[in-house]
Parts: C-alpha cells; sequence; structure tokens
C-alpha cells in the first residue's frame, strides 16, 4: 500500500479496517483489554473506527510495565508467522531500571522492514549509501542499534557497526570512541547514525584525529532533542572534515511503534511524518478527560496499534507531550499525521527558586555554541549538603578556546532563556559527558537534595 498517494479519507477506511481487526484479536488473545473491556463494560465489537477510540481508557507505561506478558496477543490458532517471537525489545528501562519486554513475532519484524524501506524513502537512503552506526551495543536490547541494521538490509546499503559501549570484561567486543571515528573515515561512511551528543564527541575527536569524512553527507540522528543550534553545529563539523553538502535528519521514535517519525526536510521546519499510518494511529490528548484534543493544540501523545501480533498496545501514553498536525505537508506535500512541535516531557519541567521553569530553551541555545565542546545545565544549592539552602544554578562547560568570552556567552544565553544568572565552571569535557561510559549525554542534571 502506498500511504503517501491515498487521500486522508482513503487513510481513514484503512485505519478504521485496522481498529475493526485488532478488536477482534484483543477480544481472541489479549489478556490485559479482555480484563479491562469487561471491567469497563466495553463491547469490543462496538469499537468500529478511529471515531470509537476515545471509548477505550488510556494506557499508561506503569500499566505496560506491571504486566508486560498481558499484552501479548496469545492466539494458538493462528499461523506460525502471526504468532512465532522474532524478537524482542525493550523499553522503558533507562530510567526506571526496569526493562520492560516488547515482543516482535515474524509478522511484526515483516512489517517493520517494510515501514523502514518507507522511511529511507522520505529521507533520501539509497543503496549506495555505507551506513555508520555509532549506537553503543548496550545490556539491554534496544531500538536504535537494531533499526540501522533494518534499514541498510531492506535497501541493500552497506552497514558498518563502530561497537561503542561499556566494555564487557568477559567478552571484548566493544570499541572506543577513538577507534570508532577512525572507522566512519576507514569504511568510506556516507550516513552517520546516531545519537546527536555522541556524534557532536565523534566529530570532535576526528578533527583532533584529523581525519577526513569527505565521504559524509548526513548524520541521521535519534535518541534525544536535536535543536537548531546543535543541528548547525554538527554540520559545521562534517564540513570541517570535508563534508561538501552535508545535513542533518532529525527522527522521533520509540520502542513501542519500532520504527521512527521522520522529518522530510533539510532544515526540519516541517513536522515528524507518521511512516505507517496504516500500523499505528497518533492522537494528542488530555490525559485528565482521556479525551482528544484538536489538531494544533499539545497533548499527550498516545498510540494504538493497528496490524499488530506480538506485544499490542491501545491509546498507549508514549509520556511525551506534542502538537499534531493532518493539514498537506508544505514541504514535501504528504498527506499523513505530523508531530509539527518538538516533543517534550512534563517531568522536564524544574522547580526552581520557587518558579517552575523549562531548561530545553537554555539547552538548545547552549548547543549551538560552537566554542563549546561540552555542557552541562546543574540545579543545585549554595551548600550541596544543606536542604535549606538556597538555590544554585551552575553551567559547567569544556571549551579549548578563550574562558572570559564563552563565560560572557554563557551568562548571556541564561538570562535570555531562564532569567537566571549561573555560575560557570570550566572543566574536562568527559567530567561531562564520556562517550565511552555512556549511552547518551546528560544536559541537565538536578542534584538538590529533596526537601
Amino acid at each position: 500500500m502506498n500511504v503517501f498517494s491515498r487521500s486522508p479519507d482513503e487513510i481513514r477506511k484503512v485505519q478504521d479496517a485496522g481498529i475493526r481487526r485488532m478488536m477482534a484479536l484483543c477480544e481472541k488473545g489479549h489478556a490485559y483489554y479482555r480484563e479491562i473491556f469487561k471491567a469497563r463494560g466495553i463491547r469490543f465489537s462496538d469499537v468500529k473506527g478511529i471515531d470509537d477510540l476515545e471509548s477505550i481508557p488510556l494506557t499508561s507505561k506503569a500499566d505496560y510495565m506491571a504486566r508486560p506478558e498481558d499484552f501479548v496477543l496469545k492466539l494458538p490458532d493462528a499461523s506460525l508467522f502471526e504468532r512465532l517471537i522474532y524478537n524482542v525489545l525493550y523499553t522503558t528501562g533507562t530510567t526506571t531500571g526496569r526493562p520492560t519486554p516488547f515482543y516482535n513475532t515474524a509478522h511484526d519484524y515483516y512489517a517493520t522492514l517494510m515501514i523502514s524501506k518507507r522511511v529511507a524513502r522520505i529521507v533520501g537512503l539509497t543503496p549506495e549509501d555505507t551506513i555508520a552506526n555509532t549506537y553503543p551495543l548496550t545490556t539491554v536490547p534496544h531500538l536504535t542499534f537494531f533499526a540501522a541494521f533494518w534499514y541498510a538490509t531492506v535497501i541493500g546499503a552497506r552497514l558498518v557497526s563502530t561497537l561503542t559501549g561499556t566494555p564487557n570484561p568477559e567478552f571484548p567486543v566493544t570499541n572506543s570512541s577513538r577507534h570508532a571515528a577512525r572507522m566512519v573515515e576507514t569504511s568510506g561512511a556516507t550516513v552517520l547514525w546516531g545519537i546527536p551528543s555522541f556524534l557532536r564527541r565523534l566529530l570532535t575527536l576526528a578533527e583532533e584525529m584529523n581525519l577526513d569524512y569527505h565521504r559524509v553527507r548526513m548524520a541521521a540522528v535519534a535518541g534525544e532533542p536535536c535543536s537548531r543550534g546543535l543541528r548547525e553545529d554538527l554540520v559545521r563539523r562534517m564540513k570541517r572534515l570535508g563534508a561538501k553538502n552535508p545535513r542533518v535528519n532529525n527522527r522521533f521514535g520509540f520502542t513501542e511503534i519500532s520504527t521512527v517519525l521522520v522529518e522530510c526536510d533539510e532544515a526540519g521546519e516541517c513536522g515528524f511524518h507518521n511512516p505507517a499510518p496504516d500500523h499505528f494511529f497518533l492522537e494528542a490528548v488530555d490525559v485528565e478527560a482521556a479525551r482528544r484534543v484538536e489538531d494544533g493544540e499539545p497533548g499527550y501523545l498516545a498510540v494504538t496499534h493497528l496490524n499488530r501480533r506480538g506485544t499490542v498496545l491501545l491509546r498507549y501514553l508514549t509520556g511525551d507531550i506534542v502538537v499534531l498536525s493532518r493539514e498537506r505537508c508544505p514541504c514535501c506535500g504528504r498527506r499523513t499525521t505530523r508531530v509539527v512541535s518538538q516533543p517534550y516531557r512534563k517531568s522536564s519541567l524544574i522547580k526552581f527558586k520557587g518558579t517552575l521553569i523549562n531548561p530545553e530553551p537554555l539547552v538548545k541555545a547552549l548547543s549551538g555554541v560552537p566554542e563549546i565542546d561540552e555542557f552541562q545545565v546543574v540545579f543545585t544549592r549554595q551548600d550541596p549538603e544543606d536542604p535549606l539552602s538556597a538555590d544554585h544554578l551552575q553551567v559547567r562547560v569544556a571549551t579549548t578556546l578563550d574562558r572570559a568570552s564563552v563565560r560572557d556567552k554563557v551568562i548571556d544565553l541564561c538570562l535570555q532563556t531562564v532569567e537566571m544568572r549561573p555560575e560557570v565552571l570550566f572543566v574536562p569535557k568527559n567530567n561531562i559527558y564520556d562517550p565511552d561510559k555512556g549511552f547518551k549525554s546528560r544536559r541537565v542534571v538536578d542534584m538538590r537534595v529533596t526537601r
């Protein structure tokens, strides 16, 4: 199905059919939703399409994490293709310490490959590309690491995995960041695939090592926000390494859809497209009312699966606050749903000196300062050991350039974005973020003792 050539009404018919199919399957073999529907007096047969979804209660991460096995369809009469567990990824475990399995059947894996081909078409990946997968090898299997293999496989591109990550003394297979930087050069990579903060460090190392990245044409990033400033910084660094017209493609993904929402334009101004409206439906919802908000209004992102056989989620809250649009994309003309705001989480808001503030604008601003190699925004107290001591803002910075000038820039950006004057501390960059030890950088840290 070429969803991008379909009209909104045609796409909605496909989605309505998907809802009816999933309701029938859940009634047969979904332990969690059978229990919830019975308790709420909801009949599966009454949910006939997208407009009926609001009769279904929202599913929280806590609901899913408490009973992950009950979210797997049990269909003993289905074909082996539909019920064989092909692989297992994990989600929601990095911050809670409780990795939660997300099961994919063979049916789901084939679908993932097909959707990956669609994403590759939007992004502009080709069989002539060599993808350098810089996501780290981790104990818990995660989407971003394996996705590089899926994309390379389905379009016939070459793949080089740099295999960074925390070393395992029994199985010494991981590489250092410097080795990874060298691999990009020796492989002739055209696409850098990774977390923005790690790619920034990788490019910094490549400059220190005087490497040649003239074949690189794109950085395909996901896993954390990539602001305009950080995007511009990555482009500057790729150009200094010999890349002619490099660009950054930012993606927004999560394990529960086994893919990404993806940008179609080089400037990143037209939002993140849903590449598979026939496989999952996106809502922005008011959590208190459990109702859908209007397009253009912020709401919590909820995902409903339309064509899955392993782990199945209905109106699942990802935790992200987004703004959705179903208008024709002004950049590419596609009519699929887009996330047209930078996703953020309410938990990222911080109460500081009696005021609730969002540190994200400051992080965005600091990301675009080319003189800064690494930084970290730290909320602490004037006396860290005294829980009654006054709140204190620090910005830890690593730079090799004039410190006085950098200090002035940091102070000015703090005053502009959060209206607070910070203490600026200069430290070695590995004290802020050591890519050989951590999955991603921590740009904001709250070190205050709980009152």
